[in-house]
């Protein structure tokens, strides 16, 4: 059930009554202020002092491929005693030194927005504060102890902002004042926080909160239709995995402007997920389907079954959520959708890994660096991981006659990280693995996840009696930009860009192009000799990657 929240107080899970108030850990309290004409966001903070007479706050200057983090603050000073402060850029520390002996201190800093030129996808992972709202995420607004780890009790005191400002994150919304008592701190540095003109929208599933926290004017979506896609995802995910017991789950929607394409992101966090959103009539519903999915589907792979080395699981964290992003939206006909888009999505990501010129790297490549820096590595292990668990799928049920799949793998997954705290690593996964395979199972998880190398597709389907085509279009764009992207750098002789006209050192003075589509025309305004010209091409090529069928056949045949 939709409906919208009055300023009323949504119970969390981590909120409790005045009575029940414990003497906090570490203190904040929030205030909206004028810095020289511009909004920030006033933080101060009691918490305990190291007897040593330095006590090192954590705040990350680089995190989630930004970079300059401390431009994002302003003012800082000690309130309570005399001292000194500085930042430790390398080590992402502020370091406050003070009087040996103080048990508290008050430390006040002031955190600002960094950029003017526009919101963007670049910008989302950045703190947004001005004089409407504000947006950020936990490990770049809020300051931690560094000697302070483990569960600690929390209060956040927003009551300095006005009567009908809204306040609303990953662990409560409407409340002016946050008790969060045993704070997992892992779990407080993941959260997002957003206040001002944000409208929130309530529901339940089995008696535990959902709610839908976004801002702005819609063009493509009205809000009770995403609610319910909403509503209907955890319902679902829920179900699968046999878990109702997340009292409080929120998403937060923010729109950006974009002029041509769409774009779209999202960050699973404690208790909820942040996405944000292109708004414009290049964007549909059916984007916001998948991206729920998959950033809901996080809360239990990625999140409840951990890895155990971030990067080199990103193949199972992101992949396999990526599988079952699209087995789930196919299995519970979310939004309509049935067993014809499973087979789309699917035959899309294999076009899209076969196109990659990352293909056969090896799982090593998909380092921090590459993975944030270099859009091919940060979607390799999205797709090899997606069309490995498809694989893993079918051949299961082939093997134990439908008796068995992939869930069973799953949730046996599930159980062990529930119960004995067990976290996703190779030897582990390979171990899960050998009670449902016929063969040598290492040997091929060393072949297509440690070494990159692809999978047969072909023999596979041909193997499962699956119809497809041999031959498709694939994605290459057919040229390159310079560094500052305003010039064409190379251009790859007898591609579509070729024939269609683009050669080396024609300036950019315009562009659309929907990055990995092939249903898209490239659109590029070019200038060469001082003359103005236009061209326009698909940016594909023929290659030998198959492609399923969406048949009734072959729908039925892979279990929908």
């Amino acid at each position: 059930m939709f409906k919208r929240v009055l300023p009323t107080a949504l119970l969390a899970i981590f909120l409790f009554s005045c009575h029940q108030k414990p003497e906090p850990d570490i203190s904040y309290a929030i205030a909206p202020v004028m810095v020289d004409s511009t909004t920030q966001l006033q933080i101060r903070m009691t918490l305990p002092a190291s007897p040593d007479g330095t006590t090192l706050l954590s705040f990350p200057n680089e995190a989630w491929g930004q970079e300059g983090l401390f431009g994002t603050l302003g003012k800082m000073q000690l309130l309570n005693v005399e001292g000194a402060l500085k930042k430790d850029v390398d080590s992402s520390r502020i370091v406050l030194m003070h009087p040996k002996g103080i048990k508290k201190l008050e430390f006040e800093y002031f955190l600002k927005q960094d950029f003017d030129d526009g919101l963007s996808t670049r910008r989302i992972y950045r703190p947004i504060i001005n004089n409407t709202y504000f947006h950020a995420f936990s490990h770049n607004m809020f300051m931690v102890p560094q000697q302070r780890e483990g569960h600690q009790n929390i209060v956040l005191d927003w009551s300095a902002f006005p009567k009908d400002y809204t306040i609303h994150n990953s662990f409560g919304s409407q409340e002016k004042v946050q008790v969060l008592k045993d704070m997992d701190m892992d779990l407080f540095g993941n959260a997002i926080f957003v206040g001002g003109d944000f409208r929130v929208s309530q529901g339940n599933i089995q008696g535990n909160t959902i709610s839908l926290a976004t801002r702005g004017e819609w063009v493509p979506f009205q809000e009770e239709d995403v609610f319910q896609v909403l509503e209907q995802t955890l319902t679902c995910q829920r179900n699968f995995w046999n878990d109702h017991s997340q009292e409080y789950f929120t998403v937060t929607l923010q729109p950006f402007p974009q002029e041509n394409g769409s774009s779209f992101q999202g960050t699973g966090l404690t208790n909820s997920f942040a996405t944000s959103i292109s708004n414009n009539d290049f964007t549909d519903i059916e984007q916001l389907v998948y991206l729920f999915n998959h950033e809901l589907m996080h809360n239990w792979i990625g999140h409840t079954i951990k890895n155990d080395n971030e990067e080199e699981q990103y193949w199972f964290s992101e992949g396999f959520t990526e599988y079952y992003t699209f087995k789930n939206i196919a299995t519970n006909k979310i939004n309509g959708l049935t067993g014809a888009f499973y087979i789309n999505e699917m035959n899309r990501t294999i076009r899209d890994l076969y196109a990659s010129p990352v293909v056969e790297a090896p799982n090593a490549d998909i380092n921090y660096d590459n993975f944030w820096g270099n859009r091919d590595y940060s979607k390799l292990p999205y797709w090899r991981g997606a069309v490995f668990a498809f694989y893993l799928d079918q051949k299961i049920q082939q093997i134990s006659k439908e008796k068995q799949g992939l869930d069973d793998v799953m949730h046996q997954i599930y159980t062990d990280a529930t119960t004995k705290g067990q976290k996703l690593e190779h030897d582990y996964f390979i171990g899960v693995m050998n009670g449902y395979w016929e063969g040598d199972f290492e040997s091929f998880f060393r072949k297509h996840i440690i070494e990159g190398q692809k999978i047969d597709l072909g023999g596979f389907f041909d193997g499962l009696g699956l119809d497809y085509e041999p031959m498709s279009d694939i994605y290459e764009l057919g040229f390159e930009f310079d560094g500052d992207r305003k010039k064409i750098e190379r251009v790859v002789e007898g591609s579509k860009a070729w024939e269609a006209g683009l050669r080396e050192g024609d300036e950019v003075y315009s562009r659309s192009i929907w990055q990995g589509s092939i249903e898209h025309q490239v659109e590029l305004g070019l200038k060469r000799n001082g003359e103005k010209f236009q061209v326009a091409y698909y940016p594909i090529r023929k290659a030998e990657v198959p492609q399923l069928k969406p048949t009734a056949s072959n729908i039925k045949k892979l279990g929908f």
